[in-house]
């Protein structure tokens, strides 16, 4: 890489860790290209050379982080498969871990969920934090599937139905901790959470 190259890459980065620390201070719409300037140290020429406008600079912000969820799910199948409530066990745990101990997801978790004003339709890439990939989700209802056919599934519920409740429990327990994450330990309550979730989609006398 050419240092000219270089160094237009270190600007990139400083203008989205820029843009993610006035985000998290004052939110997205009341944050202006010009306050990103000022906390990156330059211009909004220099901006406007990486970035079309701010919808563009947050897109970026939330491009390079992401939770591998594909990765988690395919890893959990490829080990548990056999056992879909284990595996869904699983899944929950590691998506929770993720946003525990990843802090730039955190941090971008924060932005979507409590400091974004816009609507999803208008940032496409907010999907990155508070949908499941298809694949995933494929995955995810294919294993609420097979519990049905073991009869763990509780009976009221479609492998669909389960697979949309799995995933809104889980984002509904991220804004929560997100709101304060000193407020209790989600690495410490992780288990009983995922437990709770579990129970609640399972026919317990076959779970």
């Amino acid at each position: 890489m050419s240092r000219r190259k270089a160094e237009a890459e270190r600007t990139r980065e400083a203008i989205l860790d820029a843009a993610e620390k006035t985000f998290l201070a004052q939110g997205v719409s009341r944050t202006t290209l010009a306050h990103i300037a000022q906390a990156a140290g330059v211009t909004r020429g220099a901006i406007y050379w990486h970035f079309e406008d701010k919808a563009a600079v947050f897109d970026a912000l939330l491009e390079r982080v992401r939770l591998p969820l594909d990765g988690i799910v395919d890893d959990a199948v490829l080990r548990l498969g056999a056992r879909p409530v284990e595996c869904l066990r699983e899944i929950a745990k590691r998506s929770l871990a993720g946003i525990c101990h990843d802090l730039p997801l955190q941090r971008a978790a924060t932005i979507v969920l409590h400091r974004c004003e816009k609507l999803e339709d208008e940032h496409p890439r907010i999907c990155m934090i508070t949908q499941l990939p298809k694949h995933a989700e494929a995955q995810v209802e294919a294993l609420f599937d097979r519990a049905q056919a073991k009869g763990s599934l509780r009976v009221d519920l479609t492998p669909a139905s389960a697979r949309r409740q799995f995933h809104g429990f889980l984002i509904g327990v991220c804004f929560d901790w997100l709101q304060d994450p000193q407020a209790y330990s989600l690495v410490d309550e992780c288990d009983g959470i995922v437990e709770t979730l579990m129970r609640g989609l399972l026919n317990t006398q076959n779970a």
